[in-house]
C-alpha cells in the first residue's frame, strides 16, 4: 500500500542539483527486521549487554510508537530509555575492537534499493545527512564495510569516545533520541553552506518524529516507511507526503514515485 501527496510532488520537482537528503538509519536504510544498531553494539560488549538492552527495548518501544501520549511524556520516557542504554554500554564495556566482527556477524541488511540510492547520491554529489538516534559507531562501521560511507555524507548520531582499552567512556556530542532528532544548530562549515544553497530536502524515516530532522518542512518531501503497526497509518498520512507500507516499503518503489531529473 502507498499514500502519495500528489499536490506536494507537483509543487516540488527534484533535480540532482537542487536538493539534499536527510535520512534515518535503523529501519529506514536497513530493513524492518534487521537488528538495530543498539543491539549490534551490544554484541561488541561483555556478555549480558544484549539481554539488558533488549529488556529496555521491550519496555520503551511501545511508548516510542504510541501517538496518543503527550509530547512531554514521550520526551521524558525517551530520555529515560536512552540514558539507561548508555549506562548499560559503559557497564558492559562496549568495545571498538570488537565492533567490526559484531557488525559483520549481525543481521543488518539494506532495505531494497537503499544501497543503490546512496551510491546514486554520491555519484551526483547530492549531500546526505544521516540523523540517527542509534549508535553512530555501528552505523559508520556498517556503511564502511559495504563501501557506502561516502564524502557527500555526514553522520549525526550517538557516536562514542573510547578509552585506551577501546571501551566506551562517553559520547562525542549530546545524546540523540527519537524525539530530539534535528539538524538545527548541528550543521557547520561546508555542510551548512550546502544545505543553504539547495532549495529542497528529501527526508526519509520510519517514525513520525523523524520529520523533525528538517528545519524547512515546506520545501521538504517527507517519505515514511511503515512496515508494521498499521494502526498508526492515519497519523502517518497526516505527516508524510509519501508513505510506503508492507511490501511497498523499499527504495525501488520510492524511485518509481520520485523521478529525480
Amino acid at each position: 500500500m502507498e499514500y502519495i501527496n500528489k499536490e506536494k510532488l507537483e509543487q516540488i520537482k527534484l533535480t540532482r542539483e537542487n536538493f539534499c537528503v536527510l535520512i534515518d538509519f535503523d529501519k529506514t536504510i536497513t530493513t524492518y527486521d534487521s537488528l538495530d544498531s543498539w543491539d549490534v553494539a551490544g554484541k561488541a560488549a561483555d556478555k549480558g549487554c544484549v539481554e539488558e538492552i533488549s529488556n529496555l527495548y521491550n519496555k520503551y518501544r511501545p511508548i516510542e510508537i504510541d501517538y496518543n501520549i503527550s509530547y512531554k511524556k514521550k520526551t521524558e520516557k525517551m530520555e529515560e530509555w536512552y540514558n539507561a542504554c548508555m549506562n548499560i554500554y559503559y557497564k558492559f564495556n562496549f568495545n571498538k575492537y570488537k565492533l567490526q566482527e559484531a557488525v559483520k556477524s549481525s543481521k543488518l541488511e539494506f532495505r531494497k534499493g537503499a544501497k543503490e540510492f546512496l551510491e546514486f547520491a554520491n555519484k551526483y554529489n547530492i549531500p546526505i545527512v544521516i540523523v540517527s538516534a542509534g549508535v553512530g559507531s555501528v552505523i559508520k562501521e556498517f556503511l564502511e564495510q559495504n563501501n557506502c560511507f561516502f564524502n557527500n555524507m555526514l553522520l549525526i548520531s550517538n557516536t562514542f569516545i573510547f578509552d585506551e582499552k577501546g571501551n566506551a567512556k562517553s559520547l562525542e556530542n549530546s545524546l540523540i533520541h527519537t524525539v530530539n532528532k534535528t539538524i538545527k544548530g548541528k550543521l557547520k562549515g561546508k555542510w551548512k553552506e550546502e544545505f543553504l544553497n539547495r532549495k529542497y530536502r528529501l527526508l526519509l524515516g520510519d517514525t513520525i518524529e523523524d520529520i523533525d530532522m528538517t528545519d524547512n518542512k515546506e520545501n521538504t518531501i517527507k517519505v515514511g516507511f511503515l512496515d508494521k503497526d498499521l494502526e498508526n497509518i492515519e497519523a502517518y498520512k497526516k505527516e508524510f507526503d509519501i508513505l510506503l507500507t508492507e511490501n511497498d516499503s523499499n527504495f525501488n518503489e520510492l524511485n518509481n514515485i520520485i523521478k529525480i531529473i
